[in-house]
Parts: C-alpha cells; structure tokens; sequence
C-alpha cells in the first residue's frame, strides 16, 4: 500500500470486487427466494428501459468485435418492477456479450404479442446440448467451466433473471441450434399482477 498502486494491489481490488458483486447477487437471489417478496408496481415504458439498458452494451460489443443489433416495437408500455426488469435485460445482454462466438452477433428485440410482452435475446454461440439448457438457470452453473476465469461472471445472473422473471408471472425460455446460436425468449404478462 505504501509503494502506491502494484500489480498485487490491482490483482486484490479486482478479487474483492467480484466477491463483492457475488455477494450481492447471493443477497437478491436470497430475497427473491423469500415469501412475500413484493416488486414495486409502476407503469413505465418497456421500450425506452429495453432501448436505455442495451445502448449501454453497444460500446461492449464495438470494442470486443462483435455486431450488437436493437429491434425494439415503439411505445410498448408496461407496469411493473422498472428497475428490476431492467436488470433482467442487462444479465441476459451481459451474458450474450460473454458467450457469444469471437466476432459474433447479439440481437435483443421487443414486441407486443396478444397479452404479452416479448423479449428476445439472441447470439452466436456454439451449440449447447438440449439436456443442459435447463441447467442454464441454475446457481453458479456454467457449459463450459474450462473457460470460467477468463470470461469471468459468477454463474449466478441466469438464476437471478429467471427469478425476476417468475416474479412478474412470466417466462422464459432458450433455445440452441447448431448453425443458428442460442435464443433467450421472456414472455411477461401485460402487467405484473400482485
């Protein structure tokens, strides 16, 4: 500390700050998982939060290479937990970055169909085997734990997405074919029903 700024002192700031994102990933997950847990009801624009949350990600892709495409339906309103599905989009977004293919694509499109709201987050990605995309949404589970340090993450943003999810009285859905990448679909209600 005394010598001023090291490669040791820079290795540790990087440690405790993703212990401190791990914990509170663990804190949300742990409040989500309590009964009574209740999300804040306001009426807010899907569209803009859909379109705010993934400008951010555009200097992301740009700098790693990869081609990020918007398609978002205008004037999609929705009433809900505005802070928390905003956080849904941007793990799902986060985890598009990180496992899509080296100059790869990523798409996050929005739509209105019948009562729902859909959202749907897609990149190319190698294959994952059908059997294992249910566990996508497991705690601290990754496909390829080989590549776990470099890409960095905690395996914990798919469970805290698919909780914020079920929280709304929606769903959400992937898929993966070979050739085709790895689709994330959300379906929400028109409204979050108390």
């Amino acid at each position: 500390m005394m010598e001023g700024e090291n490669e040791w002192t820079q290795s540790t700031r990087k440690q405790v700050a993703r212990l401190t994102s791990l914990t509170e990933k663990l804190v949300f997950l742990s409040r989500m998982d309590e009964e009574g847990t209740k999300l804040e009801k306001v009426s807010f624009s899907l569209s803009d939060a859909v379109l705010d949350t993934a400008e951010g990600f555009r200097s992301v892709a740009k700098t790693k290479g990869k081609q990020f495409e918007i398609n978002v339906a205008e004037h999609v309103e929705y009433v809900g937990d505005e802070k928390n599905i905003r956080q849904m989009i941007s793990l799902l977004l986060d985890n598009a970055m990180k496992y899509s293919s080296e100059q790869g694509i990523i798409r996050i499109a929005l739509k209105t169909s019948g009562k729902n709201k859909i959202i749907t987050v897609w990149n190319t990605t190698d294959q994952i085997e059908k059997e294992k995309l249910d566990m996508l949404f497991e705690r601290f589970y990754r496909v390829d734990k080989s590549h776990s340090r470099e890409i960095g993450g905690t395996g914990l943003g798919l469970a805290i997405t698919r909780s914020s999810i079920a929280m709304h009285h929606g769903i959400i859905k992937v898929s993966s074919k070979e050739g085709e990448g790895t689709t994330f679909t959300v379906r929400i209600p028109l409204r979050y029903i108390v």
